[in-house]
């Protein structure tokens, strides 16, 4: 069996899927499957795919389309490696992203998933995500800080656990599985890029905005809930300027009600001990005086 499965799900993207899997068939590790499922594309990417003849490539395809969250929990349980690599068909791995990943994890035993910093295009400034537990569990809070296409999960704990996506938070799946992961596991960013994630008018972030926006609300107040609270729409929409750096600190009222909104949450928090008090702490006052991570 190989180290690694690498589940790569492809709908539509005739235009980079080629790229994306030369970017893993040139891995300088080489221990891996490469598990391609065409999910009904009607592009041509199925008639790319079923040209590849490289032996570590799993094909498949399906007919009609069933969607990203069946496609990904089919690799779930297709992949026999002691690794699941996550890969999308319009992103670009780097040639030693396998190496480096895998050699983190072996040398690192209590990490059950682990993602990376990226860029955006070649060349570009890379984007750095918090790098240790509990800095990710905090900011999830926020919003998704481990960029999918770019992580590593530990086999063993998918069966463990029995995780699977979950199809009631569809273009948000990722996001519900690491904030449901998060208490159970440890998880880490490498401040590594490797991988070149591709902006475009057709990836799911741009085509479901709206669809996205209103599961992550969802997403957020399961969190919330843990900490006795239940957010009111203007509850969520201060959350919403706060995440998103959109708070005036120039105008006194958008100022004070972030500020008084933050402390009703830290109060919260110091009762039912849900977050690390000090990391949270930090992160609203990152976000409110607009300080990225």
């Amino acid at each position: 069996m190989p180290r690694a499965s690498v589940i790569l799900p492809v709908y539509n993207n005739a235009a980079f899927v080629l790229e994306a899997i030369h970017s893993i068939l040139i891995q300088t590790y080489l221990d891996f499957e490469l598990i391609l499922i065409d999910d009904g594309s009607t592009d041509g990417s199925a008639h790319l795919i079923s040209q590849i003849t490289d032996p570590r490539v799993i094909k498949i395809f399906h007919s009609p389309n069933r969607g990203l969250v069946a496609t990904l929990n089919e690799g779930l349980n297709m992949a026999t490696g002691d690794y699941i690599v996550r890969m999308d068909s319009d992103d670009i791995s780097t040639p030693d992203r396998l190496a480096v990943q895998i050699s983190f994890m072996d040398q690192n035993p209590s990490i059950d998933l682990c993602g990376s910093a990226y860029t955006t295009s070649i060349g570009g400034v890379t984007r750095f995500n918090p790098a240790s537990h509990e800095e990710i569990r905090t900011w999830l809070l926020f919003h998704c800080c481990i960029c999918h296409p770019a992580t590593i999960i530990r086999n063993s704990m998918i069966h463990r656990l029995g995780i699977q996506y979950d199809s009631n938070y569809p273009h948000a799946e990722d996001y519900e599985l690491w904030n449901r992961l998060a208490p159970q596991i440890q998880m880490a960013n490498l401040p590594i890029n490797l991988l070149y994630y591709r902006q475009h008018k057709g990836q799911v972030s741009n085509q479901h905005r709206v669809i996205q926006d209103v599961i992550a609300r969802r997403i957020r107040q399961r969190q919330f809930s843990q900490m006795g609270l239940e957010l009111s729409d203007e509850e969520n929409q201060i959350m919403v300027d706060i995440l998103q750096f959109n708070v005036n600190t120039n105008d006194y009222n958008s100022y004070v009600r972030a500020l008084g909104f933050a402390n009703w949450v830290l109060d919260q928090n110091r009762k039912y001990l849900v977050y690390n008090q000090e990391l949270l702490n930090m992160a609203f006052s990152r976000c409110i005086s607009k300080i990225p991570y």
